[in-house]
């Protein structure tokens, strides 16, 4: 059997940077990390009489919020619409819950939020790309929330803004948020809407309208944690959500085209390299080719960068940028201290990528990946997966993927007929999983997302 020799020393995970982001209903959500200027202060809001904690509508679970957040909500309106996020956040990745099961308001002033940051940040064309798929979903709900709190400036540019990406989808679709991905009318939108928030920010507007709902929950500080442990804990789906959200993330990690693509670059390495974590992207000079490249992380102590098309993926060196405070005359400010691309490091043909996604599918492989963790009494839910090699076997073709969980790197074998985990370094059978076995897991999970 054909491996690329990886040194599977045991890395810990927990010493690893990876870059975390949100993800709702497919964007990524950045958590309000976005730049925001506090307000000067102004009187504060009366409070709020507290309903019973953990009480839910026929709408959704409704919102639970830190009492100080609303105490400062107008001088600092960021953090009671932060708090909205929080809780989102604890429900979906704590609770489990979906986000219909949430009080919708909650979604309208996440999306809300979230259009005046990306647009703040990266303009509309940010937010497009970012959105990607669920476009119309969060533009339905940021119009929800825009529409409540008053915004009328800031609604128009976003009809405006939707108006033309369904006029013109191909157009959208290229568009990154970066020079030499940005059309001209968007830039306009971007100024009308600086323009309107400039006048009544939506951050102070969302943050009024929060404290005002009549059955907003607020807990006292000292109390919060622990109701939103007992909340996301209640949800009777739990456990085997769990399931489904595990191998759903492996799911990503050994079907997405960059994913598997990086890793088979990075193993084809010299030394070989596996990979961990893609961070955050820019455009750069890649080769002579103004390219959508990201920083990656690998097992070794150096920084690479990695690039994903139609044709291949490859991984190359990081230069560090030279340390730049501001943009150069003539220099975009996207690129002021952007690092340089180095040597190729590796390189993976679109033919493999594809054959390699072929039959992770075909075999089960993140299904087989979760019940091998599991079998082996390791946690799957924050797995690592990084593509290694496919070989020609006797029964078929078989894929090589290096897994990391649990502070242990494995490498994990997918047959044709079944799903073997090797202990990392001296290649020892751990557990193996036949197809009958994964077919049943499989379907555990798939319920569980139904």
């Amino acid at each position: 059997m054909q491996v690329r020799q990886i040194d599977l020393e045991p890395f810990y995970l927990s010493d690893l940077v990876i870059l975390f982001a949100i993800r709702v209903y497919g964007s990524i959500w950045m958590f309000g990390f976005f730049s925001r200027r506090p307000k000067k202060n102004s009187e504060k809001p009366s409070g709020i009489p507290l309903p019973a904690v953990g009480q839910a509508s026929k709408a959704g679970l409704l919102v639970i919020v830190p009492r100080s957040t609303v105490d400062k909500a107008v001088e600092k309106p960021f953090q009671l619409v932060l708090a909205v996020e929080k809780f989102i956040h604890a429900m979906v990745f704590k609770g489990l819950y979906r986000h219909f099961e949430i009080d919708p308001k909650a979604m309208h002033v996440s999306h809300a939020d979230q259009y005046s940051a990306e647009v703040n940040n990266g303009g509309h064309s940010q937010f497009i790309h970012n959105a990607d798929r669920e476009f119309d979903v969060m533009v339905a709900n940021a119009r929800a929330g825009l529409i409540a709190i008053g915004a009328k400036g800031q609604l128009a540019t976003l009809e405006e803004m939707s108006v033309w990406v369904s006029e013109h989808p191909d157009e959208a679709s290229e568009e990154t948020g970066f020079e030499g991905g940005r059309d001209d009318f968007l830039d306009t939108l971007d100024d009308a809407f600086y323009g309107a928030d400039e006048a009544s920010p939506i951050i102070d507007l969302l943050a009024l309208w929060i404290a005002s709902w009549p059955d907003l929950q607020i807990v006292d500080d000292d109390d919060y944690d622990e109701a939103i442990l007992q909340l996301a804990m209640a949800n009777p789906l739990r456990e085997s959500r769990l399931l489904h959200r595990s191998v759903s993330e492996l799911v990503g990690q050994m079907f997405r085209t960059r994913d598997v693509g990086v890793g088979l670059a990075c193993a084809n390495a010299l030394p070989p390299e596996v990979k961990l974590s893609l961070g955050v992207a820019r455009m750069l000079d890649v080769e002579g080719e103004t390219q959508l490249a990201f920083q990656l992380r690998t097992n070794a102590e150096e920084l690479r960068l990695c690039v994903s098309t139609d044709t291949h993926a490859a991984v190359y060196g990081y230069i560090a940028p030279e340390v730049r405070p501001i943009a150069q005359p003539g220099e975009n400010i996207l690129a002021a201290g952007a690092p340089r691309v180095g040597r190729k490091l590796g390189q993976a043909d679109a033919q493999t990528i594809a054959k390699v996604i072929e039959l992770a599918e075909e075999y089960h492989a993140p299904v087989a990946v979760d019940l091998l963790l599991r079998k082996a009494g390791f946690d799957p839910t924050d797995a690592v997966v990084s593509a290694n090699s496919v070989v020609q076997n006797e029964g078929g073709p078989v894929v090589n993927w290096v897994v990391m969980a649990g502070g242990h790197a494995f490498l994990f074998q997918s047959y044709p007929d079944r799903g073997v985990m090797l202990r990392g370094g001296n290649e020892q059978s751990l557990v193996e999983a036949y197809r009958n076995e994964l077919e049943e897991h499989f379907d555990l999970s798939a319920a569980a997302g139904e």
